[in-house]
């Protein structure tokens, strides 16, 4: 058996660098760009993609940077990535499946983590993912603040996975958001952290566990939202109890009925 010496290993070191940058000079950026824009539009004709540049990743993979994803009803309410890489995973073509790693840079945090497809290309809809994020900053966050029909803030850390049903683990720490109605002259709920649990499944998220604490109130939920394709219309059927500093931390029971940009809250 031939001995690997340092002069071996340079020249593979050095093939591999040489390989990776024909690659890299030889890649077709553009012709890949305007297959990925031309399928999504084929594929999702309310949608659009924009990204401001595309090219070869280390270890291998694609990499876009300043990608902005939305619906072309409210350009305004959009997804924003300042970069994303992915790369196939050779674990999941091993058991039968296509499968690849995420990792994108977005609102000043991160996200990571794997989608998987069956087969052997990615034709049909994901049969599973897992992806964690943390340090996002919501109030950057144009689509979703739009969703809810008001600005929130605060720092979002968590986790979604979905395998036939989604679940979604997340708290955000910081934050403030809007009332519809004064609360006892309070026009916002500010809180140092705000955890729950969601599940989904057939057009219903199930809030198992929601739990907000703050300076001067603290709460707990829990119940169903049903779904609109709207979300702002979403039916709303939520119940918990409430403590406020205002009050001497009595606590107090709650209902909140009607839809997320119109709810309507009962105290017991």
């Amino acid at each position: 058996m031939k001995k690997i010496t340092k002069q071996i290993v340079f020249y593979i070191v050095f093939a591999v660098l040489v390989t990776g940058f024909f690659l890299q000079a030889r890649f077709p950026a553009k012709a890949v760009e305007n297959y990925i824009l031309d399928t999504l539009a084929e594929r999702y004709p309310s949608a659009f993609l924009s990204l401001a540049s595309l090219s070869l990743g280390f270890p291998p993979g694609l990499k876009a940077e300043n990608l902005i994803f939305g619906f072309r009803d409210n350009l305004e309410a959009n997804i924003r990535l300042e970069s994303l890489k992915v790369r196939p995973r050779l674990t999941g073509y091993f058991l039968g499946r296509s499968s690849f790693a995420v990792n994108a840079a977005a609102y000043g945090g991160a996200l990571r983590g794997r989608i998987d497809y069956p087969g052997f290309l990615p034709a049909k809809s994901p049969t599973g993912a897992n992806i964690s994020f943390e340090n996002l900053a919501l109030e950057k966050f144009a689509y979703l603040n739009d969703r809810l029909g008001r600005q929130i803030t605060g720092k979002l850390s968590g986790a979604f996975v979905y395998s036939g049903t989604s679940r979604l683990d997340f708290v955000v720490r910081n934050g403030s958001y809007p009332l519809l109605e004064s609360l006892l002259g309070m026009n916002k709920v500010d809180f140092s952290q705000a955890e729950g649990q969601i599940t989904m499944t057939g057009g219903v998220l199930k809030i198992t566990k929601f739990q907000l604490k703050g300076e001067k109130i603290s709460c707990s939920l829990k119940g169903d939202i049903t779904l609109n394709p709207d979300f702002k219309n979403s039916t709303v059927n939520l119940s918990g109890t409430m403590e406020l500093a205002g009050l001497n931390s009595k606590k107090m029971s709650l209902t909140i009925t009607g839809t997320v940009g119109n709810a309507t809250t009962k105290y017991l």
